[in-house]
């Protein structure tokens, strides 16, 4: 569970079932980010709004509203921040240790998320295995 205050950063496809779909997400999780949420602890990486505006635009997520309505919609949700890509996310996105490499995305993710001292939550599995290594705490969504 959860330590008070923890910085809580959701990655893409768990913040998509969170307002998508949310029978994808355990009751746990969903707890946990309620949580978070309540302490404004409960953060996304700005790039996580341009893969949303990918997925809407590939018809791979379908919403009834203008993709840019969406996105301000999920901008102005009380308790989320997001995490802006400053110099050092966008140096260390590509710098991460292990040689983690990935989707671009994945990276800017994890550099947001290492940059704030926060925990991860997702279910993608090779940011798991890499975290587990001791490079970033996550939560498995």
């Amino acid at each position: 569970m959860q330590k008070v205050n923890e910085k809580i950063v959701l990655d893409t496809h768990i913040l998509v079932w969170s307002l998508l779909e949310p029978d994808n997400i355990a009751k746990k999780i969903k707890e946990q980010i309620a949580s978070a949420q309540s302490v404004s602890s409960l953060y996304i990486s700005s790039i996580t709004l341009w893969e949303i505006a990918m997925l809407i635009q590939k018809k791979r997520i379908s919403v009834f509203e203008r993709t840019s309505d969406f996105l301000k919609y999920i901008s102005r949700i009380e308790g989320l921040s997001v995490i802006e890509i400053s110099a050092e996310i966008a140096a260390e996105s590509v710098m991460l240790p292990g040689a983690f490499s990935s989707d671009p995305a994945d990276c800017i993710i994890i550099a947001s998320t290492r940059g704030i001292a926060g925990s991860l939550i997702t279910r993608d599995q090779k940011i798991i295995e890499w975290a587990n290594q001791g490079y970033l705490k996550v939560i498995k969504g």
